[in-house]
């Protein structure tokens, strides 16, 4: 049997860019992973993202969770009309 915890949050900041946190605890693994995005249409049909991503793991004793895996992503997209 697995449990999966999950807490999730949405902020629209304007109509055109938002923030959203996912934050999950998985008892098979023993982990706490979470996942921060920022999204920004900077033009209509364009846009940024920029994703945090990190996942830690829970069973170390007397410290704090020690990082299993972390990554920053950078995605831009553009919209050509012709």
């Amino acid at each position: 049997t697995t449990r999966l915890l999950t807490a999730r949050t949405i902020y629209t900041a304007t109509p055109f860019m938002f923030v959203s946190a996912l934050v999950q605890y998985n008892s098979d693994t023993n982990a706490v992973s979470s996942n921060l995005r920022l999204r920004w249409e900077y033009r209509p049909g364009s846009e940024l993202f920029l994703v945090y991503n990190e996942q830690r793991d829970t069973l170390v004793p007397h410290r704090f969770p020690e990082i299993q895996n972390r990554a920053l992503i950078v995605k831009v997209n553009r919209l050509f009309r012709f």
